[in-house]
């Protein structure tokens, strides 16, 4: 017993041993890798705030628009290459729009020239670049461009709607140009300006481009007045269905509901857009179109009747008529006109809306 015991101990004790042998082991690792890695931590994480900062100064500094003349010479030839690849052309573009943000004397003819460069991408970093400054004298090249054609016109466009209200009377010469594309851009472009270009606007309605009058008509929407309603109500009758579409829409927000007779009509047009644009101005003017449209109810074509009983249903005629005079005969007529579907729906929105009634009369 006595030698089991002293066994058992000193196995204790080796065991004891080995354990804080060990345990010290891992600690000695454990500094080593901490004394290792912690300096290598640190010069990596100066080595980001340093780069960090190197970059924000020099961000700041091209923001700026600063530029010593050796840079600028520099960036002038860079400009005056050919880009073979898209890193030259991406540096092209760079050295470009720090010219320009610099207002450099290069500037100007450089972007004259740039603007009218084959490569979109280049040519559109060069309207980018105006639209960035939007001084007096990039606006004035903006416009100019647009008359001219060398840039994309749209790209150029999007830039005057972004510097709006500045562009302003600049835009007025747009209307009278000869280019029906330039007319075009010229009327969607005063949209934001009320009070510019109203009688240009208006002479443009009976222009021989439907594309223009179109845009006319659309800007004319926002406005108000006699000549701007008759020039809306004119174009309800065009011949070109697009244009129909756009005078539909404008004629709700600018003669109201004293339009509903003249829009109606519109439910009945053989283009399917015309149609649906009729259907939003009337369900625009409300209770207001009611008369209109039960006056369509009686059209020969099935469209247009169907169209009106659609707009009475969103207007919320045809359940109002269905909880007050279920059985009555303009019901009928209603139900008739729109088709099995607009009944159901109808008939199931009634029944849901009387069981309150009769819940709250128990």
């Amino acid at each position: 017993m006595l030698s089991e015991s002293l066994v058992r101990g000193r196995t204790g004790t080796s065991h004891g041993t080995t354990t804080q042998s060990v345990d010290e082991l891992a600690l000695r690792v454990a500094i080593a890798v901490i004394a290792v890695a912690l300096p290598a931590w640190v010069v990596l994480a100066l080595t980001v705030v340093l780069g960090r900062a190197r970059y924000d100064r020099k961000r700041r500094k091209q923001s700026s628009g600063a530029l010593g003349e050796r840079e600028a010479q520099r960036l002038v030839r860079r400009m005056r290459r050919l880009p073979r690849t898209d890193w030259g052309r991406w540096r092209q573009i760079s050295a470009l729009s720090r010219l320009t943000r610099a207002q450099h004397p290069s500037a100007l003819w450089l972007l004259r020239r740039t603007l009218a460069n084959p490569d979109t991408k280049i040519a559109t970093a060069a309207i980018r670049a105006l639209g960035d400054v939007g001084d007096a004298w990039a606006i004035e090249l903006l416009v100019s461009e647009l008359r001219e054609g060398n840039a994309p016109r749209s790209r150029i466009a999007a830039e005057l709607e972004h510097l709006a209200p500045a562009p302003g009377v600049q835009l007025l010469p747009l209307l009278r140009d000869p280019d029906p594309a330039v007319r075009f851009w010229g009327a969607t472009l005063l949209g934001p300006y009320p009070e510019l270009g109203e009688t240009g606007l208006i002479a443009l309605t009976w222009d021989p481009d439907p594309n223009v009058r179109a845009a006319a008509i659309e800007t004319l929407g926002s406005r108000s007045g006699h000549a701007v309603a008759a020039a809306t109500l004119a174009l309800l009758d065009d011949p070109l269905w697009f244009v129909r579409v756009h005078a539909a829409r404008s004629v709700g927000n600018v003669v109201g509901a004293a339009a509903a007779p003249t829009i109606a009509p519109l439910l009945s047009d053989r283009q399917w857009w015309v149609r649906a644009a009729a259907k939003d101005a009337l369900r625009d003017m409300g209770a207001d179109a009611v008369s209109a449209l039960l006056s369509v109810l009686a059209h020969p074509d099935p469209f247009a009747r169907n169209g009106a009983a659609e707009v009475l249903q969103d207007i919320g005629f045809v359940d109002a008529l269905a909880l007050e005079s279920p059985g009555s005969p303009l019901l009928e007529r209603i139900y008739a006109a729109g088709g099995e579907r607009l009944r159901e729906a109808a008939e199931l929105r009634t029944a849901t809306r009387k069981r309150p009634r009769k819940a709250r009369a128990a």
